[in-house]
Order: structure tokens, then C-alpha cells, then sequence
């Protein structure tokens, strides 16, 4: 499996981990649903693209997708793509369209070597609906998947089991394998908390079960930042 579909695989589980077009319309009458966060690089407008998930390597996170959306009767998983430099300012504005709900960054990393490590760099709550801006400058790197979860949740305590997760203590989590069955259709993952205790074991995670553990999740925007070689 080639390196950046596998990659795209493993971004599956920041989006549920310890737990397409761009659509605006309506999950109902009374709750608008969440849009694609603005994004800039270096200070100018950023064009995304929605990521093209055919073929055999991606049909573990297609079916994935198309399962969650069909279940929940609306577009609740997708997917894009935005080329960027090392050295890059990179900066996404999140709004939400009312107020009450959370959105969670995850972010999944490589560098030019090395393992994956999982992150949540970001995690409001949004008392108003006031936009919110996450930045991240761009080191050296291999690959780098963000997944912003919206979340409506009513209350700023009411955090799911991955957010709380991450706020406990500091983490340092390696995303070393995963597996699938035989007809490509589900995927599991194999973790270890680095940053915890030194006899801590590796655990694994079904993808599905993860995603089911988030708070009435109402949108789930994964994004493929790929690296942009200067000629």
C-alpha cells in the first residue's frame, strides 16, 4: 500500500481515536450545519480540494465514510486535500453556525522519519458563535492529516472520552500499525502512549467504535496537507 493512501488510513482514527463536495445544507429546519473552516497560508486564501478516495488502498476509509454518512442521513465525513511548503504559516478559521458546540483539532504527524505521533492541538468550546483561529507553522514533514470534529454538546463539561484523554496529561501517541479483513472493510489500529508509564502496553482501537464514542457529532472535516516540492 502506497505511503500516502496508508497515511490517510491511519487519519481515519484522529477523527475518532480514544473515543466529497463541500455541503452546506441543513441537517434540519432548526440546526444549520457546520461549513469548512476557512483556511490560509501565509496570510493569503487557501483553495481546497476534496481528496479523491477510489481505488482498493482507500476502500477501508471509503466504506467507512459512506457508512457513517448513510447511518446519520447527511454528509457527517469529508474529505480534502491542501498543498503546502515547509515554513508555511498555516492558519484555519472555525466558526461554528451557534453556539453550543465544540471543535476539536486532531492532527496526525510524520516527520521525513520516524513514526506517526497523534496530537489534539485544539479544542474550544463555543459559548458564542465567535470564530476561533488555529494556526500551525510548518516544520519538516513527511505527511500531516488534520480532522476537525464539530461536536454539539450543550455544555463546555460535556467532553468526549478522546478530549478528555488528551487533557489528562501530556501524551506522546504513536499510531505503529493497523489491520483490516479480508474484504477491506473495517479497520482497527494499534496504539502506545509513549509519554505514559514505561510498562504501559499497546492497545488497539476499532475505527467505527471510536467514531460512535463522539458527543451528536454534527460535522467531521478530514484534510490532507501534502508536501509541495519547489522545482
Amino acid at each position: 500500500m502506497r505511503g500516502r493512501y496508508r497515511g490517510f488510513i491511519f487519519a481515519v482514527l484522529i477523527s475518532g481515536v480514544l473515543a466529497g463536495v463541500i455541503s452546506h445544507h441543513r441537517l434540519n429546519a432548526e440546526d444549520p450545519s457546520p461549513v469548512l473552516p476557512e483556511f490560509s497560508v501565509n496570510g493569503k486564501a487557501a483553495e481546497l480540494t476534496v481528496q479523491d478516495l477510489s481505488g482498493l488502498a482507500t476502500r477501508p476509509l471509503r466504506l467507512l465514510i459512506q457508512r457513517n454518512n448513510r447511518a446519520r442521513k447527511f454528509e457527517l465525513m469529508q474529505v480534502y486535500a491542501l498543498g503546502v511548503r515547509e515554513g508555511d504559516d498555516l492558519e484555519a478559521e472555525i466558526s461554528v453556525p451557534s453556539p453550543g458546540m465544540r471543535v476539536t483539532v486532531y492532527r496526525l504527524f510524520r516527520g521525513e522519519e520516524g513514526p506517526r505521533y497523534l496530537s489534539m492541538p485544539f479544542s474550544h468550546y463555543f459559548s458564542e458563535a465567535r470564530p476561533e483561529i488555529f494556526r500551525e507553522k510548518m516544520g519538516p514533514f513527511d505527511e500531516e492529516f488534520l480532522v476537525v470534529a464539530y461536536e454539539n454538546t450543550g455544555s463546555p463539561d460535556l467532553k468526549n472520552i478522546q478530549v478528555r484523554y488528551f487533557e489528562e496529561k501530556a501524551r506522546r501517541l504513536v499510531l505503529s500499525s493497523f489491520k483490516t479483513n479480508i474484504t477491506f472493510s473495517s479497520l482497527k489500529f494499534k496504539l502506545k502512549d509513549y509519554g505514559g508509564d514505561r510498562d504501559e502496553k499497546f492497545f488497539e482501537r476499532d475505527a467505527q467504535l471510536l467514531i460512535d464514542r463522539f458527543v451528536d457529532p454534527r460535522r467531521i472535516f478530514m484534510i490532507r496537507l501534502w508536501k509541495i516540492e519547489d522545482a
